[in-house]
């Protein structure tokens, strides 16, 4: 696992979110502000969760892995089902909100610097 790319793609998560919360302003008020501060702060737990479990994977064996991504996937859900249904946040905020997760895996990888390529070996 790269640390560097995954700090990328935190921070790009976090930068997203901002600017969505911003634009959910200024489509649609205040509540849909709120709605998207609150998507965009699940969206950045769902990839911290994920690191961590991902950085932890090695020690476990791969069927907890799964087990406990598949427990990360269904209590995100349900965090979103709750925010939606019984919170009443608005539907188009909190939906651009939690986008900055798909804005920050995209532009993450764009952002981390690769390193120089190795010259060629030199044939004899």
């Amino acid at each position: 696992m790269n640390p560097q790319l995954t700090d990328r793609i935190l921070l790009a998560t976090a930068a997203g979110g901002v600017l969505l919360v911003g634009l959910a302003f200024a489509l649609f008020g205040a509540p849909a502000a709120l709605a998207a501060a609150v998507g965009a702060g699940l969206a950045l737990a769902n990839w911290v969760a994920t690191r961590f479990l991902a950085k932890n994977a090695f020690s476990k064996g791969k069927g907890a892995l799964l087990a406990l991504m598949g427990f990360k996937t269904g209590t995100l859900g349900i965090l979103c089902w709750i925010c939606i249904t019984r919170l009443d946040l608005h539907f188009f905020g909190f939906t651009l909100g939690i986008s900055a997760l798909v804005i920050g895996v995209v532009l993450g990888p764009m952002l981390t610097p690769t390193p120089p390529a190795a010259a060629p070996a030199e044939e004899i």
